[in-house]
């Protein structure tokens, strides 16, 4: 007989689209883009119900449980492609100020009031089943830099309202992908007060929004949204050779310095993250653990300036606009 077909990651399509409000899903033609993994989900628990004096055969076993609110969330793991990734910059940042006539440069800044929703949908069996994602939210994006082979990822987390699951796609007609631009592990570069660091091995790039949960009654089930209140935060960790006490005097000193995460191909392709203000935090300063050379984990944080925000995100490409 013959081997049975069985559905795998390859056959799998994103498309994606700016929603009008939380609720509905987007209309129109969506977005085609790339991916890695994605652990997005609708999700509904139980919660124990003691209520007394019901019919029990005995008074140990467990009885039926109440429903819970449902909860969407979940992880997306997606290249860093010079291209693509302003989407989910987008997403993330809001809209950015797109300049240039090609290439062009889109300026993304952090502390944004209102983001959008976006509706995701994922093609799980080549044609035969889809789901779609409504009122998703991005919430945090991670990465890391160092010298190693492959391409580089990114990681992102997100929350939802709902999924759904139809049997054709709701994305319409998407236009021609965009071309991939994938970025190469080893292109990763630090600067500190506008001057690049060679001792440093690693460095990990946190950023936050910190969305919380609109619990208004609205009679389901579901949230009525996500609020911007809470702090957003930007953080991370640097991994030093110890060549001197550079890291170890900032840190002792509590000063601010500039630091400047860039990613870059090219003059015309290329990412960066520009926090204006970073502190180091103190901690022990290169442990001794054998005869070998001696390194030393550095923890940071940003925060905004008088004049700036806590981040900037500058993204050169030949992407016109990422409207959705």
């Amino acid at each position: 007989m013959p081997t049975i077909v069985r559905p795998h990651g390859r056959a799998t399509n994103l498309l994606v689209k700016k929603q009008a409000d939380f609720d509905t899903p987007a209309t129109g033609d969506y977005v085609s883009t790339l991916f890695y993994s994605e652990s997005l989900a609708e999700t509904e628990g139980k919660v124990d119900d003691p209520v007394l004096g019901v019919a029990r055969i005995n008074n140990r076993d467990q009885s039926e449980k109440a429903p819970d609110l449902r909860k969407h969330e979940g992880g997306l793991t997606v290249p860093m492609d010079v291209n693509h990734l302003g989407l989910w910059l987008t997403g993330l940042f809001g809209d950015p100020t797109s300049t240039g006539a090609g290439p062009y440069s889109h300026v993304f800044k952090s502390g944004a009031e209102s983001l959008p929703y976006l509706t995701l949908e994922f093609e799980k069996r080549a044609g035969a089943v889809f789901f779609q994602h409504v009122g998703v939210l991005l919430s945090q994006l991670s990465l890391s830099a160092s010298r190693e082979g492959g391409y580089k990822q990114v990681e992102l987390q997100a929350m939802g309202r709902n999924e759904n699951k139809l049997a054709a796609s709701g994305g319409g007609s998407p236009a021609t992908q965009m071309d991939r631009v994938p970025m190469p592990n080893f292109n990763g570069a630090l600067k500190v007060d506008t001057v690049e660091v060679g001792s440093v091995t690693a460095v990990s790039f946190n950023y936050n929004n910190n969305p919380t949960a609109n619990d208004e009654i609205n009679g389901t089930k579901y949230s009525s949204g996500y609020d911007l209140t809470e702090t957003a935060t930007c953080d991370g960790d640097l991994t030093v050779r110890y060549v001197d006490e550079s890291f170890y005097d900032k840190a002792e000193a509590g000063t601010a310095h500039s630091m400047e995460l860039i990613f870059q191909i090219s003059a015309t392709s290329s990412l960066s993250f520009l926090m204006p203000a970073v502190r180091f935090e103190k901690g022990p300063i290169a442990p001794i653990a054998g005869p070998g050379g001696m390194q030393a984990s550095v923890s940071w944080y940003a925060e905004q300036t008088g004049s700036d925000p806590m981040v900037t995100a500058t993204l050169k490409n030949e992407i016109e606009s990422y409207a959705l």
